[in-house]
This record gives structure tokens, C-alpha cells and sequence, in this order.
């Protein structure tokens, strides 16, 4: 009982201490939360009163106040983090003091029930007045008939999730008090804990970005600087948890609650061990002071160094030693100034010095050389299970979205081809991706030639073969992934390429249109030059031409695509999204359900269909073409300025015939080879009331008419 009695006053006389951070956070929760919650319900009486009632109104209304009362509420995240940093610097201020520490300390109890009477505190001044001004909500809401179940559960959980991530950020804010004794340092240790991870991760991705030719950048990596930062990944549960993916983020709470409870109990051993006497002193404790320096130096040095040489231009070798250098000496010299207090100890420590430059010279060897053969390593093909290849080049013209349904509502999110097709793709034919991955490894010499400079991507002067990039991911039977890129020339690789691009697992992992559900497909439609037609498909015809184009564009071959070009673009609408895929000339079946419902891809452009053509050379030296007094032939063109145009039939045809879409050339680059240089606009008379269409085109690589070289000068561009 006396125990009892005494925690209550250890709180209240905490509490009297404390009073401020009450009528702040309580201040902060009711203009920042009730206040605006009721400035939203007043304008949403007013717009009703103003407009007639409708159902996708009354969901458009629902749908934000959720959101407002639920994690997509971007104001209570800050509200949070601030009221946890400032509760969790100021609830052991006192132990900056060394009379508050001996006044304090004298009382009779238990360092462990002081802890906990203080700690409890910090919980309440968030919670109560988040509780109460939650309540206040719910009443507006409630008055105003805008509650509803939904509204109250996600609530109800944010409630859950923010006071979770507030202990977690505030336990951490009141290590950093425990281990140190000035509040200047408190706070700059709060820092470190809150972006320590995710400095560590920004260097690790800078550093293999700049060294390693394989290494497969940015995969994930905005995730893992969040996931890395307590702050960050608080923002990014936040974010799934609106955006309805709470099943997303189980994992991730259950980790943070663990946390939470290791991270308690770490605070009050240190509060126990704490001395007295580490008060007004930079570190409370003497065993943690190397552990520190050495945590904080190594990567600060190292972050300067990769500063250094994303500047400089030439001799990033010398620079990033020189930034190494330079950095060492900066961050070494403040945080020695930080412990002692005093700038003429900025280089105490000269064993601490020594084994921070063995270690950042080390590190620097390591990533510098490739010490461990990084770019060199591939897994055993037996320990793979399967194996993931995104090439660069084929079908830009496809945009990849993740589908999903969330309690009956479908979710799209864009996502990133390469990221897309690594995910969803699992080949388990893997000979023929494992010699590209070999092919890559032999040409990580040519690419590491300009290593000083760490131009990697600059392939050899000398070689004048075509490069283009993959990447690639082992999924390992370990459960391990292994990530890279490598740079390949076409030439050597493009059977493997055709024999991978063959291969129905790769299919249905480049092509999402193989993992959709019909169900999601709100309209279809398909044009040409010449046509443009929307289909009225039901669910059954939907999932016929579905199920006729997936068996035809299984087929489809790498020299299909290169030597043909589509005879029609099929969109399918998901929602508001839009996905282009093309029918080509071998993709009869689909053809045929096409022209059954009345959409014909048979007519092509024809010689006769062709008003004019008009030739561009974008290389066009005018000085040189009319010195060398170059003629056009007045018969099949006429001269304006650098660019030709012709009328003439016959010359059509032959222009015509070696031309290839720019949309599709760009779009299939790898694989098709065009004179980008020389600009072709097709005017094409698309009906007989004079209606025309101008489509642009480009030469194939070696089919450019003799006739057209001459009359643009061609020939004489250097």
C-alpha cells in the first residue's frame, strides 16, 4: 500500500514538474484534431446543402473522414513524433543536473518504480488528451450522422498504431537521455538513433552504385531507408495501413511491439547503472564512449568521401581519398570536442585515430578493389531454385500495375517494369538465363577499364559491339535472393535472349495481362490508322479474346518482333488505367474475333493510301549541303530547307516499304536497328472526305533508298 502511494505522488509531483507538455499536447490535439475535424464537417454540410444528394458524394465524404480518422492523417503522424520526442527528452531532464540528479536520487525508492512513475507519465500526457479529443470527434461525427462502423474501427486502430509508434520513438528518445548528461548531446543522440539505419543503408547503396558494375541499385531501396529509420517505417505502415493493406504491415507491428518491450528494459538497466555523477558530462557512461565514436566516424567519414566524388568530374580516385581524409579529420576532431568539452582534445585518442583509419581505409579497399569479387559472384545453379530476367528494350510500351482486392474494393498500384517483372517472374528453365548471367561476368572487364573515373556503364572505344542491360534475381531454395544487373553484347546473347523471351514462364511474368482478372477490366478497345472501335464485351467475351490473344502472344518470337510491326494496338481500361498491347500480323485468331465484332485489322497502309511523305534529316549541315551543290529530283520531291517531301507514288512505295514506326522502334530498341537521325512524316488519307492522319517513322538500319540519301544529304554527313 505504502508502495502504491508512493508511485501515485512519485506521478503527480512529475506531473506538477511537467505541466507545460499537458497544456501543450492538449493545446496541440484539440486545434490540430478536433478543430479540424469539425472544419471538415462544416464543409461538408455546407456542399450537401448546396448540392443535391448522391451516393458517389456521400462516399466521397465517408472516404475522407476516414481518412482523416485513420493513418492517412499526415497531421496526427507529426503530432506523434513531436510529442514523443519532446515527452522523451524532457521526462529525465533532470538527470542533466547535477542537483536535480542528488535530489532526486535521495529519495528512498527504487530506481526501477522512479523509472516507471516517470515513464507512465510520458504515456499518459499523449494518450489522455488523444483520447479525449478522439471522443470529441466521434461526438461531432456522431451529431452530424457521418459515423459510421467504418469510420469507428480505423479509427480505433489508428489509435492502436500511433500510441505504438509513439512509445517506440519516445523509449528511444530517453535511451539517448540515459547515455548522455548534457541536453544538447541528448538530443543529437535522439538524431542518431532516428537515422542511423538509414544513413548506413544511403551509404551502402552510394557506395556499390559507384563500385560494382553488377550491383542492382535502388531495388527496394526507399523502402529499406524507411524500413530503417523508426520515424520511417512509422510513415511507411502509416501509408500501407490507409491505403488498405493492414495484412501488409501484421509483421512489421509485431517486430515493433517486440521491440518496444526489448528497448524498455534496456532503458531501465541503463537508468539503473546510470551514475550519478555522469551529469552535465557529454557520455554517461565510459564503456560506451568508443562504441560510439567508432559507430559514428566510420560512416560519416565514409558518406563524406562518396560526397567528394559525386562532385568531382576526373581523378575521383585522388578525391575520394583526399575526401576521406578530410572527413576523418572533421567528424573525428568534433565528436572528441563533444566528449570533453574542450576544442584542444579534438584528437584525444590517437589508438581510437589509428583504428578508425585502419577501418575506414579497409572498407574503402574492399568496396574500392572488389576485394570479395562481388561483381564476379553468381550462385550455384543447384542451390537456385528459380530465376528471375528483366531485359531492357522489348515492349516499353507496357505499363505494369499491381492488382489487388482489398475488403471487395480493387487496389492499383503503378510499379516499375524491372521491379514488376523480377517479382512476378520464376523461371526454372534456368541454363539459358545462367549463361547470360556468365556473359554478363566477362564483360565487367571492359566496364571496369574506366574504373578510375567510375564511368561504368562507358564500354571500351575499341569495341564496337552493341551493350544493353538485364537484370536478374536467383531466388535461392535457401529462400535467399540475390539481385544484379550486367551489361551484355546483343550480338553474342541475342539467341539466349530469343530461347528465354520463348519461354512461357517468362511470359507470364514480362506480360501482366497474364495475371489478370477479367473481373478488373472495365472496357476494351482497339485502333489503327484506319479504325477505332470500342467493344460492349461482356464477362464471356472479355475472357474469350483474352484467352485467344494470351495463346498467341505465347508464340510470339524476338525476330517476329523485329522484322514485323503490329497491325492494331488493343487498350484495356482498369479503372482509369490504360494498357496498350499490340496485335501483330501472326495473330490471326485474334484478328479474326476482332473483325467478328467489328473491328478490321486485315487493311494495312498502302502506297495509294499515302498523301505525301515527308523526309527529315535531323543531321543536316546546310553549308555543306549547298556547297557541294547537291540536287533533288524535281519529279518525285520538292526541297524545304532540310527537309523533302514526296508525292510521287512510286517513291512512296519504295520510302514506305523500309520504314518502322518511332513509337515501336523506341519501344523495341534493342531488337531493331533505325536511322533515328532521319525523321519520316507519313501523311495518310484515312477516308474519302479528305480526313488524313500523319504518322512518323523512321529508316531501317541499311533500307534507306538510294534516291532518298542523295536529295537529303545523307551521304554527306560525317
Amino acid at each position: 500500500m505504502i508502495s502504491k502511494s508512493l508511485f501515485l505522488k512519485l506521478q503527480k509531483e512529475d506531473l506538477k514538474r511537467r505541466i507545460w507538455t499537458v497544456s501543450l499536447f492538449m493545446l496541440v490535439f484539440f486545434l490540430l484534431y478536433t478543430v479540424i475535424c469539425a472544419l471538415n464537417v462544416s464543409n461538408y454540410l455546407y456542399r450537401n446543402s448546396r448540392l443535391e444528394y448522391s451516393e458517389s458524394i456521400n462516399a466521397y465524404i465517408t472516404e475522407e473522414i476516414t481518412s482523416f480518422m485513420g493513418m492517412g492523417n499526415e497531421i496526427m503522424l507529426l503530432i506523434t513524433m513531436g510529442c514523443a520526442i519532446v515527452s522523451g527528452l524532457s521526462g529525465f531532464f533532470f538527470l542533466h543536473s547535477k542537483k536535480k540528479v542528488d535530489l532526486y536520487h535521495s529519495i528512498p525508492i527504487r530506481r526501477e518504480m522512479m523509472f516507471s512513475a516517470i515513464y507512465l507519465n510520458g504515456l499518459l500526457i499523449y494518450i489522455v488528451p488523444y483520447l479525449i479529443n478522439l471522443i470529441l470527434c466521434f461526438i461531432v461525427l456522431g451529431i452530424n450522422k457521418y459515423i459510421t462502423m467504418g469510420v469507428f474501427t480505423t479509427a480505433l486502430i489508428a489509435f492502436g498504431v500511433n500510441i505504438l509508434y509513439y512509445i517506440l520513438i519516445y523509449t528511444l528518445a530517453i535511451i539517448a537521455v540515459m547515455l548522455t548528461g548534457n541536453f544538447v548531446v541528448s538530443c543529437l543522440g535522439a538524431a542518431v538513433f532516428y537515422l542511423y539505419g538509414s544513413l548506413i543503408v544511403f551509404l551502402k547503396e552510394t557506395y556499390f552504385s559507384m563500385f560494382f558494375a553488377t550491383y542492382l541499385g535502388a531495388y527496394n531501396s526507399e523502402d529499406m531507408l524507411f524500413k530503417m529509420s523508426p520515424i520511417g517505417n512509422y510513415i511507411l505502415n502509416a501509408t500501407e495501413i490507409a491505403d488498405g493493406y493492414l495484412n501488409r504491415t501484421i509483421f512489421s507491428i509485431i517486430t515493433t511491439i517486440i521491440a518496444n518491450i526489448l528497448l524498455i528494459a534496456f532503458a531501465i538497466f541503463l537508468y539503473k547503472k546510470r551514475p550519478s555523477e555522469a551529469a552535465g558530462k557529454a557520455m554517461a557512461f565510459r564503456i560506451s564512449q568508443p562504441i560510439i565514436k567508432f559507430a559514428l566516424v566510420i560512416p560519416l567519414t565514409l558518406a563524406g568521401g562518396s560526397l567528394f566524388v559525386s562532385i568531382a568530374n576526373y581523378n575521383k580516385d585522388a578525391w575520394l581519398v583526399f575526401g576521406l581524409l578530410i572527413s576523418l579529420i572533421v567528424v573525428y576532431g568534433i565528436i572528441e570536442i563533444i566528449y570533453n568539452f574542450d576544442i584542444r582534445s579534438a584528437f584525444h585518442g590517437k589508438y581510437h585515430l589509428i583504428i578508425s583509419v585502419i577501418t575506414i581505409a579497409l572498407i574503402a579497399c574492399i568496396i574500392r578493389f572488389d576485394l570479395f569479387r562481388y561483381d564476379f559472384y553468381i550462385p550455384k545453379e543447384k542451390d537456385v531454385k528459380s530465376i528471375s530476367v528483366a531485359i531492357e528494350g522489348i515492349d516499353g510500351h507496357i505499363r505494369y500495375y499491381e492488382i489487388e482486392k482489398v475488403n471487395n474494393i480493387t487496389k492499383i498500384q503503378h510499379s516499375n517494369s524491372y521491379s514488376y517483372q523480377l517479382e512476378n517472374m520464376k523461371l526454372t528453365d534456368k541454363e539459358a538465363a545462367f549463361t547470360l548471367a556468365s556473359l554478363g561476368i566477362d564483360s565487367v572487364p571492359i566496364y571496369k577499364k574506366k574504373i578510375k573515373s567510375y564511368m561504368l556503364t562507358d564500354v571500351d572505344s575499341n569495341d564496337n559491339k552493341t551493350y544493353y542491360n538485364i537484370k536478374m534475381k536467383f531466388t535461392l531454395k535457401s529462400g535467399r535472393e540475390v539481385f544484379r544487373q550486367y551489361s551484355l553484347p546483343l550480338e553474342d546473347s541475342f539467341n539466349l535472349l530469343n530461347e528465354i523471351y520463348n519461354d512461357s514462364e517468362y511470359k507470364k511474368g514480362h506480360y501482366p495481362i497474364y495475371q489478370w482478372d477479367v473481373d478488373n477490366i472495365t472496357k476494351i478497345t482497339c485502333s489503327n490508322v484506319f479504325n477505332d472501335k470500342e467493344f460492349s464485351f461482356d464477362f464471356f467475351k472479355k475472357n474469350q479474346l483474352l484467352e485467344i490473344y494470351k495463346a498467341e502472344l505465347a508464340s510470339l518470337s524476338l525476330e517476329e518482333i523485329a522484322e514485323t510491326q503490329p497491325v492494331a494496338e488493343l487498350f484495356f481500361h482498369i479503372d482509369y488505367y490504360q494498357v496498350i498491347y499490340y496485335v501483330y500480323p501472326s495473330f490471326t485468331n485474334t484478328i479474326s474475333f476482332l473483325k467478328e465484332h467489328g473491328f478490321d485489322a486485315t487493311k494495312g497502309i498502302e502506297a495509294d493510301d499515302i498523301r505525301e511523305i515527308h523526309v527529315t534529316n535531323l543531321r543536316y549541315n546546310e553549308d555543306k549541303l549547298f556547297d557541294e551543290q547537291v540536287t533533288v529530283n524535281a519529279a518525285s520531291a520538292d526541297v524545304l530547307g532540310r527537309e523533302v517531301k514526296y508525292t510521287d507514288k512510286e517513291a512512296i512505295k519504295d520510302i514506305f516499304s523500309s520504314l518502322v514506326p518511332r513509337s515501336y522502334y523506341w519501344n523495341n530498341s534493342l531488337i531493331l536497328d533505325a536511322e533515328d537521325s532521319i525523321e519520316v512524316s507519313v501523311i495518310i488519307d484515312v477516308d474519302e472526305y479528305g480526313n488524313y492522319d500523319k504518322q512518323i517513322y523512321y529508316f531501317r538500319t541499311g533500307q534507306m533508298p538510294d534516291f532518298v540519301k542523295r536529295d537529303i544529304g545523307y551521304e554527306s554527313v560525317e
